[in-house]
């Protein structure tokens, strides 16, 4: 039985080890320029996201205190983007990409000696395999109630999907808008706040084995198809890798034809249109 216990807990701890990794890219003081050294270790990092696929890139970009605000945030940003460019011309899709700058925000070492300014030109390079919310799942059991009732609306009828909906409220052909299931801008990547909701679509997939779907993806701002599939498949591969059969799912992109909002110019109207609709096919 300990033996049992001990092996459980290295899979676990395998699993967290697997599922998230950082890398640090150092600069010289007032650069943006790559150092040869950082090729290798880039290079190292594009052998390894071709052999993984399935994966989420966070790139921030970080500075010593050494200039102003705005010329910090400025290389803050000019590093980050000269990772994402890199990765790019090694066909790395930069849908996957979310780039920053933090100026000389949250050092990692004390910028009174050059030794610890050194550490804290940087950037940091953040992986995530099949994003947190996957890997936060293995410690929640199954049944356990979902933070933030997470209301999941049918922006066209107003009506109610959430915890305490059954397989009735369902009808065939009806799309329902996933709240919260929204994406960093131009990319796949979900935001944190998707969590509740993938779980709670999660749990009435299982509830109700007959139920069908056909996941849809959808942009904001300007047509992008293959963008939108991704975003549709990511949810897809969620609910395939948490045990729901692929013959019961579909998944589809609609680029921008389905707006939400047709003037999709202010943050809050992009952002509701960067999203995941389900279908109901069968119940």
């Amino acid at each position: 039985m300990k033996k049992n216990i001990l092996f459980l807990f290295s899979i676990v701890i395998n699993v967290f080890a697997f599922a998230q990794t950082k890398t640090i890219i150092y600069f010289d003081s007032n650069k943006n320029e790559l150092k040869q050294n950082s090729f290798r270790e880039l290079d190292s990092l594009v052998k390894f996201l071709n052999a993984t696929k399935d994966f989420q890139i966070s790139i921030n970009g970080y500075c010593d205190n050494s200039g102003t605000e705005i010329i910090n945030q400025s290389l803050s940003e000019k590093r980050a983007d000269v990772i994402s460019s890199y990765l790019k011309s090694k066909n790395i899709p930069p849908q996957f990409f979310a780039t920053k700058g933090f100026s000389a925000n949250n050092p990692i070492s004390d910028n009174t000696s050059e030794t610890g300014k050194s550490m804290n030109r940087r950037t940091e390079i953040l992986i995530t395999i099949n994003a947190p919310i996957i890997v936060n799942d293995l410690m929640d059991h199954e049944d356990r109630p979902v933070p933030q009732k997470p209301d999941t609306i049918i922006v066209k009828t107003n009506e109610s999907f959430n915890s305490t909906s059954t397989i009735s409220d369902l009808e065939i052909g009806k799309t329902l808008v996933l709240k919260n299931l929204n994406f960093e801008g131009g990319t796949a990547i979900l935001l944190p706040e998707a969590e509740p909701t993938l779980k709670l679509l999660l749990k009435t997939m299982k509830k109700n084995p007959t139920l069908e779907i056909e996941i849809g993806g959808h942009v904001c701002c300007a047509d992008d198809m293959p963008l939108s599939v991704l975003r549709a498949k990511t949810v897809y591969k969620y609910l395939i890798e948490k045990g729901i059969d692929e013959s019961r799912l579909k998944y589809k992109g609609y680029s921008r034809n389905k707006p939400i909002y047709e003037d999709d110019r202010n943050p809050f109207e992009a952002k509701a249109n960067r999203r995941v609709e389900i279908t109901v096919l069968k119940k």
